[in-house]
């Protein structure tokens, strides 16, 4: 059967915000939640060892492509009842831009969700939504 999906509202904002409080990545990433009137935003939080390249102090690409995923995820995981349980089957991350040392922001948008797999798609910015450094097609295994 598939899962319910609940509207991406505060309620689904606290618990993906519940679930990172629980992995390390996360905290490391400095990664935290928050719904306006569109959806989910996933907000990653600028440290300095986030840094790639030094020389031209950009974001790792590695650092982007974890914070796609990791709000690909937690957009099902927090907008299912009971919390579906996922795994990773692909996650493609094609970078549009530089990017530099600040915050970046990202959205999900769910393409299919079925009994065994979701699709999704989640884009990253760094100064304005119309302008994304990076974009990643994620497929996860929705898990019994």
């Amino acid at each position: 059967m598939r899962p319910a999906l609940l509207p991406p509202d505060e309620a689904a904002a606290r618990r993906a915000g519940e679930r990172l409080g629980t992995s390390a990545m996360a905290r490391w990433l400095k990664l935290s939640v928050t719904a306006d009137d569109t959806g989910l935003l996933y907000r990653l939080r600028f440290d300095e060892a986030h840094i790639g390249n030094p020389a031209i102090r950009a974001l790792h690409g590695g650092v982007v492509a974890a914070l796609l995923e990791m709000a690909a995820t937690l957009e099902i995981a927090s907008r299912t009842e009971p919390a579906a349980k996922l795994r990773t089957i692909s996650c493609q991350t094609e970078y549009l831009r530089g990017t530099v040392d600040e915050d970046m922001t990202a959205r999900v948008r769910i393409l299919r969700l079925g009994r065994r797999v979701a699709f999704l798609e989640a884009v990253g910015w760094q100064t304005t939504e119309d302008e994304p450094v990076a974009r990643a097609a994620v497929a996860l295994r929705v898990l019994d």
